[in-house]
């Protein structure tokens, strides 16, 4: 069975969702699973920004479609609210599709989920990203390093920050935007997985950036990560980083 959650802490949920089958099915999987508990639910935007600051859950999980200001504005109000709770937002949507993908990254969201994935595996990028990790349902990673990689308008962003990075800093976050997670990056460097925690808050905080998706996009526009050199092969849950 898996366990979720960070040790025998608790990890809450907001679920926001227009369908009331969809919501109610997802919380009972969720629910289902010792260590993850959804304590809030909303069918719009604007509820989910409201029970954010209300329930602070951990984790929000966002339908892209919602009717009114639409998942990835709702992910990005609710971050910018600066709820201390509130650790990572995911997006769920229909189909691979790049304006989503992108619109994801660009609010700060922690991972995009299709909305077929299975069961277990949904449960599995739940505890993931509730440790800290970046994410991604099979197919959603590579077209995101396609789209950071073949953009014909640049980011607005001004990657000589880049050149302010210490050296080990540099190396967390390449092997973070190949994929690898905390734990695996900890064992590549030989250092532990707190230390590599810092180094990636270090990055990020002299970067001006508040997500590992935004440290992904930003690592493949500047070269400091050629698509040749991502991860083969993607974990069975969801690609993590």
């Amino acid at each position: 069975m898996i366990s979720g959650g960070n040790g025998d802490v608790e990890t809450t949920l907001l679920i926001a969702d227009a369908h009331p089958w969809t919501r109610l099915g997802l919380s009972a999987l969720l629910n289902a699973v010792p260590g993850l508990r959804v304590v809030a639910q909303a069918a719009d935007g604007e509820t989910a920004c409201a029970l954010a600051g209300s329930a602070g859950p951990d984790i929000v999980i966002v339908d892209a479609d919602l009717p009114d200001l639409g998942g990835a504005e709702t992910i990005q109000r609710i971050l910018e609210a600066g709820v201390e709770e509130v650790r990572g937002a995911l997006l769920m949507v229909s189909a691979v599709d790049d304006n989503e993908i992108y619109a994801a990254l660009q609010t700060g969201a922690g991972g995009v989920l299709l909305k077929n994935i299975p069961p277990d595996q949904m449960a599995a990028a739940v505890i993931s990203a509730a440790r800290g990790n970046m994410v991604f349902s099979p197919g959603v990673m590579s077209r995101l390093i396609d789209i950071c990689t073949h953009r014909t308008t640049p980011l607005d962003y001004d990657g000589s920050r880049l050149a302010t990075l210490t050296m080990r800093e540099a190396e967390v976050l390449k092997l973070v935007a190949k994929g690898h997670g905390n734990a695996t990056v900890a064992k590549i460097l030989h250092i532990s997985e707190a230390t590599v925690k810092t180094h990636l808050n270090r990055a990020m905080g002299k970067l001006e950036i508040s997500s590992r998706a935004q440290a992904v996009a930003l690592s493949y526009e500047f070269g400091l990560v050629i698509p040749r050199q991502r991860v083969a092969g993607t974990p069975s849950a969801a690609h993590s980083a």
